[in-house]
C-alpha cells in the first residue's frame, strides 16, 4: 500500500533558490532548488532571483507554480528535501540492519576502513554525501547492494577477489 501524497499548505522562496515549505500536516522543509534551476532547461527562467520568489501553491496543495508558469509536484518537491537531509548516525544504524550487514561488509561495500563505518554508526564523524546517496540508493534498487555485497567471515581480511581469505596451516 502506498502512502498517500503530501500537500503543500505554504511556500516562501528566498533570492538563493530555497523555498520554505509547510506542509498540510505540519511538517516543514528547506529545500534548495539551486540544481534544479541550474541544471534543467525547463527552469531557466527561475535563474532570476526576483521570478524564483514569485512562487504559490497550487491545486490544492499538490504543487508550486511560479508566476512564469513553471512549476513543480509536492511529490517531487518532498524527494528532493529527503534528498537533502542528511542521515543521522541512528537512520545508518538502521539502515545497516535492514541490509543485514557486518561492520566489515559494510566497509568492504562501500571501500572504507572497519574504523570509519564505526565512526559513522557511533556519531563521532560525519556521514560523507557520498555514503548517503549510495545507502539511499541501495534500499531502493536492492540490486545495487547485491552487486557489491561479498560475505565476510568473521575476523578474516579480504583477498584480492574479493573474497576471504583462508588461513594457512
Amino acid at each position: 500500500m502506498t502512502q498517500p501524497s503530501r500537500r503543500i499548505a505554504a511556500v516562501e522562496a528566498s533570492a538563493d533558490h530555497r523555498l520554505f515549505i509547510t506542509w498540510q500536516d505540519g511538517g516543514q522543509n528547506a529545500v534548495d532548488m539551486t540544481g534544479v534551476v541550474h541544471k534543467h532547461p525547463y527552469f531557466v527562467a527561475l535563474k532570476d532571483a526576483a521570478m524564483f520568489r514569485q512562487v504559490s501553491v497550487v491545486d490544492y496543495g499538490t504543487g508550486i507554480e511560479w508566476s512564469c508558469g513553471v512549476d513543480y509536484s509536492a511529490d517531487s518537491l518532498e524527494a528532493l528535501a529527503h534528498e537533502q537531509t542528511e542521515m543521522t548516525f541512528r537512520e545508518l544504524r538502521s539502515w545497516k540492519r535492514e541490509m543485514q550487514l557486518s561492520l566489515n561488509e559494510m566497509a568492504d561495500i562501500f571501500g572504507i576502513s572497519v574504523s570509519a563505518v564505526k565512526n559513522y554508526l557511533a556519531g563521532t564523524q560525519s556521514i560523507p554525501i557520498a555514503i548517503q546517496v549510495a545507502c539511499d540508493a541501495m534500499r531502493r534498487d536492492p540490486a545495487i547492494l547485491y552487486a557489491r555485497f561479498r560475505p565476510r567471515a568473521a575476523g578474516r581480511p579480504m583477498g584480492k577477489r574479493g573474497t576471504a581469505l583462508s588461513k594457512i596451516a
